[in-house]
């Protein structure tokens, strides 16, 4: 154990030990270009700077410094704390302002983060820190690059820069692709498109203005701005890379060697200027405002009823099986779905209208800084989307049944009474209600897997023994095996169909007989109607281009198939929609949600604040259909 702690204490001194060999390297290069001549000068080139040069570098400081804020404000809402925007803009700024200045940013920041927010754990304040600090170093490098392409820039910048313009499609697509990093066990949630854009634009207006602070410091003769602000890029970077207090050594370094000055006393007396407004008086009430933690004001939190309760769609317990959860706000309560760079409102308002809801969703999803958008909601809510002025797309049609006029003996329904026959001579048996075979089920689930490349997340309910066992479900076997099985969620006056899977070993009809049994069950448990689920709209070739492509794209999931099973039944077909504020934004809403279906996280079958109604609820009606 003494060894580990001396180990440690090792680490921590090698660290300290190299910005200060850097700050020593660099001044022994710049020797050739600053002599004791120069350094004598400085005094008088202090003195020469007039008053309106020091007030516009104040004021051009503090802009930077709001922006600084920001950056916080947009990790809170990454990673998802209860962060107030005004301690976050707060203490972001406090904590870059001492953590640019004493260096080792990464390990100041996190300190003065966990100080002035005490909610936070050290751990979660390391996490935010380092979270800056990446975001930050990231658009810097984005910045600097498209800086050095179309402005005046050394020529050794070229490459690099078009490598790291490149690269930014590429970290997009990362970003898209994996919202949420999962390294050892542990998930990290990374910015989602939206806030990674608004990183960039607080980052580059942060850098011109840092460098309009500097640059209203030095000789108006020196150099023009456009040929100015590539060379401060790349000196704070080099100052960041380095982790020196205040990026001291390197940044001198490269404006010295970089810049056509003929006498670099007024450029050291700038810098020396510059970091006093911009480093010194920013740090010192820093330091005051670590006196004491930022007051903490706490919101209650409101009860949020379960779903069989209150909900329109039972369909919801899915959502919440694959991340989802109710949030409400004032009269509107909403099924959330959060896809990465969306967030989601599932279908219809449990409670309030949809003029509400359209509200409540485009606060959460500012909250959270991503794109607010509605999925498979129903004509009213889509109405109101489009009165709102929100773009639409008819996505999906859903399936319903009315349970008190059901009956496969009709002429619509002759297929089904075709394979209810078939199911019937093949000796198909139908078991209900507890125990469960979960084995077996597991098994069954598993072969059907493995013929289909994967369960689907979203509103499609994963095979879960925790999820299962509050639904309803039917069994069907085969000479005593088990061949298939169907699952269905209960809520208010609706049934909605959820898990459905089968092996090789199942008749024709098999999965016709397990619904036809829901169907009939949800009838005596006095529920008046049935919901089969959505399937993908049919594509119409009247629409825009890029509409009936998105409609191909979701033929091509198994639309065709699930739709003739289900129009077996003779349904009714309820359109269901697609909305968000502009077509931009759906499109990357809709590739989003079907990154999330295609590619699910691990279920969470569970959910905080329903799960004790959701196992209450859903046992009863099971009971009572059984």
């Amino acid at each position: 154990m003494r060894s580990l702690f001396v180990s440690a204490k090792a680490r921590v001194a090698l660290r300290a030990l190299v910005p200060a060999a850097v700050i020593t390297i660099c001044a022994f290069v710049v020797t050739d270009h600053v002599t004791a001549d120069v350094l004598a000068a400085l005094p008088d080139q202090l003195r020469g700077i007039e008053a309106w040069q020091w007030v516009a570098a104040a004021v051009l400081t503090i802009a930077s410094f709001l922006s600084v804020a920001q950056y916080d404000f947009l990790a809170h809402r990454a990673i998802g704390t209860e962060t107030t925007a005004r301690r976050a803009r707060i203490s972001g700024a406090a904590s870059i302002a001492l953590g640019q200045t004493l260096g080792l940013g990464v390990i100041t920041g996190a300190i003065a983060r966990w100080r002035l927010l005490p909610e936070l754990s050290v751990t979660r304040a390391g996490h935010l820190s380092a979270f800056v600090s990446l975001t930050f170093v990231v658009s810097w490098a984005a910045v600097t690059a498209v800086a050095c392409l179309v402005l005046p820039a050394p020529l050794w910048t070229f490459w690099p820069s078009v490598a790291a313009v490149l690269a930014l499609p590429v970290l997009g697509m990362a970003l898209f692709w994996w919202p949420t990093l999962r390294l050892r066990g542990r998930s990290i949630a990374l910015p989602c498109l939206p806030l990674a854009g608004a990183f960039l634009f607080y980052a580059c207006l942060d850098l011109v203005l840092a460098a309009g602070a500097l640059f209203v410091l030095l000789p108006p003769e020196a150099i023009g701005i456009v040929q100015f602000l590539p060379l401060f890029f790349i000196a704070l970077g080099c100052g960041l890379m380095s982790n020196t207090p205040g990026g001291v050594g390197p940044f001198e370094l490269v404006l010295l060697t970089a810049l056509p000055l003929t006498d670099p006393a007024p450029l050291l007396a700038a810098i020396l200027a510059y970091r006093i407004v911009y480093y010194a008086v920013p740090a010192t009430l820093a330091a005051a405002v670590l006196l004491r933690p930022l007051a903490e004001h706490v919101q209650p939190s409101a009860d949020i009823p379960a779903p069989r309760r209150i909900a329109p769609r039972s369909e919801i317990g899915a959502v919440l099986q694959n991340g989802g959860s109710l949030a409400r706000s004032g009269a509107s309560t909403l099924a959330f779905w959060p896809t990465g760079q969306t967030m989601t409102a599932f279908a219809d308002p449990v409670t309030g209208t949809a003029t509400e809801a359209l509200t409540h969703l485009q606060m959460a999803a500012r909250a959270a800084g991503t794109v607010p958008f509605i999925y498979k909601c129903g004509p009213r809510v889509a109405h109101a989307a489009r009165n709102a002025g929100w773009s639409l797309l008819h996505i999906a049609d859903e399936a319903v049944i009315d349970t008190a006029t059901y009956t496969p003996d009709i002429p619509s329904r002759r297929t089904l009474r075709r394979k209810l026959r078939s199911a019937a001579k093949a000796g198909l048996h139908l078991r209900f209600g507890q125990p469960l075979p979960l084995a077996a089920m597991a098994r069954v689930d598993a072969e059907w897997q493995s013929r289909k490349n994967g369960a689907r997340g979203g509103s499609m309910g994963r095979f879960c023994e925790n999820y299962i066992r509050h639904q309803w479900v039917v069994c069907a076997y085969i000479n005593g095996t088990l061949v298939a099985f169907a699952t269905a969620h209960c809520a208010n006056d609706e049934w909605c169909l959820d898990i459905m899977r089968h092996s090789d070993a199942a008749p024709d009809g098999t999965m016709h007989a397990l619904v036809d049994a829901m169907i009939r069950a949800a009838r005596r448990d006095g529920a008046g109607k049935v919901s089969l689920a959505a399937t993908p709209a049919c594509p119409d070739p009247s629409t825009p281009l890029w509409r009936w492509i998105a409609r191909q794209v979701s033929a091509r999931s198994g639309g065709p198939g699930l739709r003739q099973f289900k129009s077996s039944f003779a349904p009714t077909w309820v359109p269901r929609y697609a909305a968000a504020r502009h077509p931009g934004a759906l499109a990357l809403a809709l590739c989003d949600v079907a990154r999330a279906i295609l590619s699910p996280a691990p279920p969470t079958p569970h959910n905080t604040n329903n799960t004790h109604d959701l196992d209450e609820n859903y046992e009863v009606a099971s009971s009572r259909a059984a």
